[in-house]
């Protein structure tokens, strides 16, 4: 059986960034170009995305834990949105229509 094979977080950070900027090209050659497991590459693509997703503005922190003027903010830009278009601005921050009604 293949040995685990452990990697730096320098090495980590510097795949990110190679594949982040690879144009045209697949993340498989990226993963072939460095030699490394696609999947492992991948599964660092993933966490890196969930690390920007939620540290990301105030948007990211729970309703709840939200400021008065983030609250505020929230009200001023969901005002008159009904339906569809709630649930739309409600999606793009991660949220529910009740979030805004509390």
């Amino acid at each position: 059986m293949k040995e685990k094979q452990t990697y730096s977080v320098e090495f980590k950070e510097q795949a990110l960034s190679k594949v982040l900027q690879r144009g045209s090209r697949t993340v498989g050659s990226v993963a072939d170009e460095l030699n490394m497991n696609l999947l492992t590459l991948r599964k660092w693509m993933r966490g890196s995305a969930a690390a920007n997703r939620s540290s990301d503005s105030g948007h990211a922190k729970r309703p709840e834990d939200w400021s008065p003027e983030e609250r505020l903010l929230a009200l001023h830009e969901s005002h008159g949105l009904v339906d569809e278009a709630l649930n739309a601005w409600c999606r793009e921050r991660g949220l529910f229509a009740h979030h805004v009604t509390q």
